[in-house]
């Protein structure tokens, strides 16, 4: 019998994740804050605390890159980076993430880039394509000229 099975936690149909991450604010030597954020789909939301009510900001996925570790030589944290696309580079800042484990930081990782790869995919998801439309060769069927002799130039339209 199917019922005797432990009950299996369901996968989460929200297309993101929420969770407890370090925000560097500034852009050089910035200090980390606690920020709870919130990935749903294409954004980010970055809130003060868990009860979502205080929105620090929000973030379009669509603006970004790619989101890649961020290595340092001499710190053993674990953090994360989010690059700007070339084309938003003035509107929008690389956005520096802390995580509080190696396992934390790569599920961002992975989150982080899915929202991206969906960001830039929204654009084609839009668009339906009807394919009863075929399109016909537009200059198959258009009139062809005089072949035999090349148009005149200027100069001989002076004389």
């Amino acid at each position: 019998d199917v019922k005797d099975e432990p009950a299996k936690p369901k996968e989460t149909t929200l297309k993101g994740k929420a969770g407890w991450l370090k925000k560097c604010s500034g852009k050089f030597l910035g200090s980390y804050k606690d920020r709870y954020i919130q990935l749903d789909n294409t954004e980010i939301a970055v809130y003060e605390n868990e009860d979502l009510k205080t929105c620090l900001e929000r973030l379009d996925l669509e603006n970004y890159d790619k989101c890649h570790e961020l290595r340092s030589p001499f710190k053993k944290k674990y953090r994360l980076i989010l690059i700007r696309a070339p084309k938003n580079a003035s509107k929008v800042s690389d956005i520096k993430l802390q995580a509080q484990n190696p396992e934390e930081k790569e599920a961002w990782i992975k989150a982080l880039s899915e929202g991206i790869n969906r960001a830039k995919n929204k654009i084609f998801d839009e668009v339906k394509v009807d394919e009863s439309l075929s399109l016909d060769h537009v200059t198959r069927s258009r009139p062809k000229g005089n072949r035999g002799r090349r148009p005149p130039t200027r100069i001989h339209m002076k004389e």
